[in-house]
Protein backbone atom coordinates (compact mmCIF):
# COMPACT_ATOMS: atom_id res chain seq x y z
CA UNK A 1 0.00 0.00 0.00
CA UNK A 2 1.30 3.45 -0.94
CA UNK A 3 1.58 5.94 1.92
CA UNK A 4 -0.02 9.38 1.93
CA UNK A 5 3.48 10.89 1.90
CA UNK A 6 4.44 8.93 -1.26
CA UNK A 7 1.15 9.80 -2.97
CA UNK A 8 1.60 13.48 -2.08
CA UNK A 9 5.18 13.53 -3.37
CA UNK A 10 4.07 12.01 -6.68
CA UNK A 11 1.14 14.40 -7.02
CA UNK A 12 3.40 17.37 -6.37
CA UNK A 13 5.85 16.13 -9.00
CA UNK A 14 3.00 15.54 -11.46
CA UNK A 15 1.91 19.17 -10.96
CA UNK A 16 5.45 20.44 -11.42
CA UNK A 17 5.54 21.58 -7.79
CA UNK A 18 8.45 21.26 -5.39
CA UNK A 19 8.59 18.27 -3.05
CA UNK A 20 9.97 19.89 0.09
CA UNK A 21 10.78 18.42 3.50
CA UNK A 22 8.21 20.76 5.09
CA UNK A 23 5.42 19.67 2.74
CA UNK A 24 6.19 16.02 3.35
CA UNK A 25 6.46 16.56 7.11
CA UNK A 26 3.01 18.19 7.18
CA UNK A 27 1.50 15.22 5.33
CA UNK A 28 3.33 12.78 7.59
CA UNK A 29 1.98 14.53 10.70
CA UNK A 30 -1.58 14.60 9.37
CA UNK A 31 -1.47 11.01 8.14
CA UNK A 32 -0.26 9.87 11.55
CA UNK A 33 -3.15 11.19 13.63
CA UNK A 34 -6.91 11.31 13.87
CA UNK A 35 -6.72 14.40 16.09
CA UNK A 36 -7.95 17.81 14.96
CA UNK A 37 -4.64 19.68 14.84
CA UNK A 38 -4.09 23.42 14.57
CA UNK A 39 -1.35 24.88 12.38
CA UNK A 40 0.72 25.46 15.51
CA UNK A 41 0.38 21.83 16.61
CA UNK A 42 1.28 20.63 13.12
CA UNK A 43 4.31 22.91 13.20
CA UNK A 44 5.45 21.51 16.54
CA UNK A 45 5.10 17.91 15.38
CA UNK A 46 6.75 18.61 12.03
CA UNK A 47 9.73 20.13 13.84
CA UNK A 48 9.99 16.98 15.96
CA UNK A 49 9.93 14.78 12.83
CA UNK A 50 12.37 16.89 10.87
CA UNK A 51 14.52 19.08 13.14
CA UNK A 52 15.49 22.31 11.45
CA UNK A 53 12.14 22.92 9.78
CA UNK A 54 10.85 26.28 10.89
CA UNK A 55 7.21 26.85 11.74
CA UNK A 56 6.85 29.63 9.19
CA UNK A 57 7.89 27.13 6.52
CA UNK A 58 5.31 24.64 7.83
CA UNK A 59 2.60 27.32 7.64
CA UNK A 60 3.56 28.07 4.04
CA UNK A 61 3.52 24.34 3.30
CA UNK A 62 0.00 24.08 4.76
CA UNK A 63 -1.16 26.94 2.54
CA UNK A 64 0.42 25.41 -0.57
CA UNK A 65 -0.96 21.93 0.13
CA UNK A 66 -4.37 23.50 0.63
CA UNK A 67 -4.14 25.28 -2.73
CA UNK A 68 -3.22 21.96 -4.36
CA UNK A 69 -6.25 20.21 -2.80
CA UNK A 70 -4.13 17.85 -0.70
CA UNK A 71 -4.96 19.38 2.69
CA UNK A 72 -8.20 20.96 3.86
CA UNK A 73 -8.74 23.38 6.71
CA UNK A 74 -11.81 23.26 8.90
CA UNK A 75 -13.21 26.22 10.82
CA UNK A 76 -14.34 24.94 14.19
CA UNK A 77 -15.68 28.25 15.50
CA UNK A 78 -14.30 29.11 18.92
CA UNK A 79 -12.15 25.97 18.77
CA UNK A 80 -10.10 27.53 15.94
CA UNK A 81 -9.02 26.17 12.58
CA UNK A 82 -7.74 22.64 12.15
CA UNK A 83 -6.28 20.75 9.21
CA UNK A 84 -6.49 17.27 7.76
CA UNK A 85 -5.65 15.42 4.57
CA UNK A 86 -8.08 15.90 1.70
CA UNK A 87 -9.52 13.86 -1.12
CA UNK A 88 -8.53 10.23 -1.34
CA UNK A 89 -5.61 10.74 1.06
CA UNK A 90 -8.06 10.41 3.97
CA UNK A 91 -11.64 9.33 4.51
CA UNK A 92 -14.03 12.21 3.80
CA UNK A 93 -15.78 13.33 6.95
CA UNK A 94 -17.64 16.26 8.45
CA UNK A 95 -17.20 17.88 11.84
CA UNK A 96 -19.80 18.44 14.53
CA UNK A 97 -18.97 20.74 17.48
CA UNK A 98 -20.94 20.83 20.69
CA UNK A 99 -21.73 24.41 21.65
CA UNK A 100 -21.90 23.41 25.31
CA UNK A 101 -18.74 21.37 25.95
CA UNK A 102 -16.76 22.19 22.78
CA UNK A 103 -16.12 18.56 21.84
CA UNK A 104 -15.58 17.99 18.11
CA UNK A 105 -17.03 14.82 16.61
CA UNK A 106 -16.41 13.32 13.18
CA UNK A 107 -19.44 12.39 11.07
CA UNK A 108 -19.60 10.37 7.84
CA UNK A 109 -18.75 12.52 4.84
CA UNK A 110 -21.90 11.63 2.96
CA UNK A 111 -24.35 12.40 5.77
CA UNK A 112 -25.41 15.70 4.16
CA UNK A 113 -25.27 14.48 0.56
CA UNK A 114 -29.03 14.84 0.00
CA UNK A 115 -28.95 18.43 1.27
CA UNK A 116 -25.81 19.20 -0.75
CA UNK A 117 -27.46 17.97 -3.97
CA UNK A 118 -30.69 19.84 -3.26
CA UNK A 119 -28.88 23.13 -2.65
CA UNK A 120 -26.89 22.62 -5.86
CA UNK A 121 -29.97 21.75 -7.89
CA UNK A 122 -32.37 24.36 -6.44
CA UNK A 123 -29.98 27.24 -5.82
CA UNK A 124 -26.99 26.52 -8.03
CA UNK A 125 -24.78 26.76 -4.95
CA UNK A 126 -22.06 24.23 -4.20
CA UNK A 127 -21.74 23.56 -0.47
CA UNK A 128 -18.44 22.71 1.21
CA UNK A 129 -19.59 21.43 4.61
CA UNK A 130 -16.28 19.67 5.20
CA UNK A 131 -14.67 23.09 5.74
CA UNK A 132 -16.81 24.11 8.72
CA UNK A 133 -18.05 22.53 11.91
CA UNK A 134 -21.76 22.06 12.23
CA UNK A 135 -22.76 23.43 15.63
CA UNK A 136 -25.22 21.72 17.93
CA UNK A 137 -25.49 20.07 21.33
CA UNK A 138 -24.09 16.57 21.88
CA UNK A 139 -26.14 13.86 23.56
CA UNK A 140 -24.07 14.07 26.77
CA UNK A 141 -24.84 17.78 27.16
CA UNK A 142 -28.51 17.30 26.28
CA UNK A 143 -29.15 15.57 29.43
Amino acid sequence: MTSAVEVTAQRLRDRGERVTPARLAVVEVLAGTEEHLSAEQIGERAEELRPGIHRATVYRALDALGEFGLVIHVHLGRAGTTYHLAGDLAPRHLHLRCSECGTVYDAPGDILETARKKVQRDLGFQLAPEQVALIGVCKECQG
